[in-house]
């Protein structure tokens, strides 16, 4: 099916429903799909398999466990940072996490109609690596806080299988920039905001993880005056403190 994301939510191919939005989840997981958007259509989440996507989409990764507030203030300044319009920010969550494992389908579904049911539009993919979200979404920004900044640049990710112990700083160096200029083939940026992390408050202007040659400089840009010190983990952690006990 093709859509473009601006199409209203009366559309025929968002009302059609011929295929419910947990049946395109089984799709994603079982590799039938490369991705799908899911958006609130009266009141009901839905979803399109691979509708088209206009250029220039900013796409904000996250678990999404729950969404709240602070992803949705960092998308949206992330759009007026560069000029684009607030419909074009899908919140990005992945089936498989590179450091936290496959997420189960039930509980995509609830994140998805969380998050969908607050007003956000949710793209959910296979891509798990960076390198495969810039492949199959040319052109985008991706807008990520401090924390997955520094992940993008550690070279455990992109060293070859069983060669990062007793590899040099000067390897692990080249291995990253060869992934990074992969990424800038894509014709992707990143919007990076600041984040509470170790007890400081951290942004890469105050801690740059490393040094980019002149060729990738514009490839990390901050987010500027943006805190928000939310985070799903504590989110999760004060729901089950006032779950009631049974």
């Amino acid at each position: 099916m093709d859509a473009k994301m601006e199409d209203a939510p009366d559309d025929p191919q968002w009302a059609r429903g011929e295929t419910t939005l947990m049946e395109l989840l089984i799709q994603l997981v079982e590799g039938k799909l490369k991705y799908l958007v899911a958006k609130d259509v009266g009141g009901t989440a839905m979803g399109l398999a691979e509708p088209v996507l206009p250029g220039g989409m900013l796409l904000l990764p996250g678990s999404f466990n729950p969404v709240h507030e602070g992803h949705e203030e960092m998308g949206k300044q992330a759009a007026n940072m560069l000029g684009r319009p607030c419909n074009h920010v899908l919140l990005e969550l992945c089936v498989t996490n590179a450091d936290k494992g496959v997420i189960d389908v039930e509980s995509m579904h609830r994140r998805i109609e969380k998050a969908v049911h607050r007003g956000n539009q949710v793209l959910a993919s296979g891509a798990m690596l960076f390198q495969q979200k810039a492949e199959m979404f040319p052109g985008s920004s991706f807008v990520v806080g401090f924390d997955t900044y520094r992940r993008i640049l550690d070279a455990k990710y992109y060293a070859p299988a069983g060669c990062m112990d007793g590899s040099s700083p000067g390897q692990q160096r080249e291995w990253t920039l060869n992934a990074l200029r992969q990424l800038h083939r894509c014709r992707v940026q990143f919007v990076v905001a600041g984040r509470m992390d170790s007890g400081d408050f951290k942004t890469i202007v105050t801690h740059p993880i490393m040094d980019l040659p002149q060729d990738l400089a514009g490839m990390f840009r901050e987010l500027p005056d943006f805190r928000n010190d939310i985070s799903s983990t504590a989110l999760r952690q004060k729901s089950l403190d006032t779950a009631p006990v049974l």
